[in-house]
C-alpha cells in the first residue's frame, strides 16, 4: 500500500505533462510495458531527487530561530540547576551539614545531585513552557536538520545557552553571607572532634582563616568574657558564630 500510494504521489508530478520521454527512460527493456523492478527503480530516483530537493541551505531566519529553539530549553536547564544546587546546599548546611560535620563542598554535592535529578524529571516540562514563550519555529526539513552546519549550530546553541543559563544561576550567590559560610567552614575544620565548642586556641585559628591576626589569648578572653560568652574556657560553636561580627569589633577596638 506504501509503495502505491508513493507511486500515486510519484505520477501525480507528471500531471498536464508529456509522460512519454519518461516513460521511455523507465522502460529499460523497451517493453512498452513497466515491471515491478523498474517501477521501484523509477520510485528510489523520484525520493532521491526529492531528499535533494528538501536538503537546500537553510535560510538567515531559519537559522537565527532554530539556534534560540535550541538555546532556551538549555538556559532554563542551567539556571535551575546552578540556583538549586547553590540555595540547596545552603539549606543542607544549615539543616544537617554541622551534625554530619559536612563541608561546603559536600553541602553542594549533595544539593547538585538533586538538582540534576530535579532537572531530568521536569524535561519535557521545560521544553513545553519555552514553546509557550511564542518562539516561531524554524520549520527545517528532516534533511536540513541532518546538514553538518546545521548539527554543529544546534551543538553551539545549546552550549551557549547553558552557559548564559548557569550564569544566570548564580544571582543566588549575591543574596548569601559568604563571610558567615567561611566562618562555620573554619568553626567545622577547628572542632575536629565534633564537640560542639572551641577553646581558645581553636578560637584562634578560626579568627585567623577570616582574617583576624595578632590576636592573643588575653585580649580574645576579655573580649569573650566582656559579652559574656566564655564558660570554662570554651564557646560554643554556635554563640561564636552569631557573635562574631561584636568579637572582631572589641578584638579591633584594643
Amino acid at each position: 500500500s506504501h509503495v502505491r500510494l508513493l507511486g500515486v504521489v510519484a505520477m501525480s508530478r507528471h500531471f498536464g505533462h508529456d509522460f512519454a520521454a519518461v516513460f521511455k527512460d523507465i522502460d529499460e527493456d523497451s517493453s512498452g510495458c513497466i515491471n515491478k523492478t523498474e517501477f521501484k527503480r523509477y520510485l528510489a530516483t523520484v525520493v532521491k531527487n526529492q531528499v535533494d530537493a528538501d536538503a537546500t541551505p537553510p535560510t538567515r531566519r531559519q537559522l537565527g530561530l532554530f539556534c534560540m529553539n535550541s538555546a532556551l530549553p538549555f538556559v532554563v536547564f542551567g539556571m535551575l540547576d546552578n540556583s538549586i544546587m547553590l540555595l540547596g546546599g545552603d539549606i543542607v548546611d544549615n539543616l544537617v551539614g554541622s551534625y554530619f560535620q559536612l563541608s561546603m563542598l559536600a553541602c553542594a554535592a549533595v544539593a547538585n545531585t538533586f538538582a540534576d535529578v530535579f532537572g531530568i524529571s521536569i524535561g519535557n516540562t521545560v521544553e513545553a513552557m519555552t514553546v509557550k514563550l511564542g518562539v516561531p519555529e524554524a520549520n527545517l526539513t528532516p534533511a536540513q536538520s541532518q546538514l553538518p552546519r546545521v548539527r554543529r549550530l544546534g551543538l553551539l546553541s545549546g552550549s551557549a545557552g547553558i552557559l548564559v543559563g548557569c550564569i544566570i544561576g548564580m544571582t543566588p550567590l549575591l543574596f548569601m553571607d559568604q563571610e558567615r559560610k567561611a566562618i562555620k567552614e573554619a568553626i567545622s575544620l577547628a572542632d575536629s572532634e565534633g564537640r560542639g565548642s572551641l577553646d581558645l586556641a581553636q578560637l584562634q585559628h578560626v579568627l585567623a582563616v577570616v582574617g583576624v591576626y595578632s590576636t592573643d589569648d588575653a585580649s580574645l578572653s576579655a573580649a569573650l568574657s566582656q559579652l559574656g560568652l566564655c564558660n570554662d574556657g570554651r564557646v560554643s560553636s554556635q554563640e561564636f558564630l552569631d557573635n562574631f561580627h561584636r568579637i572582631r569589633a572589641l578584638l579591633t577596638a584594643s
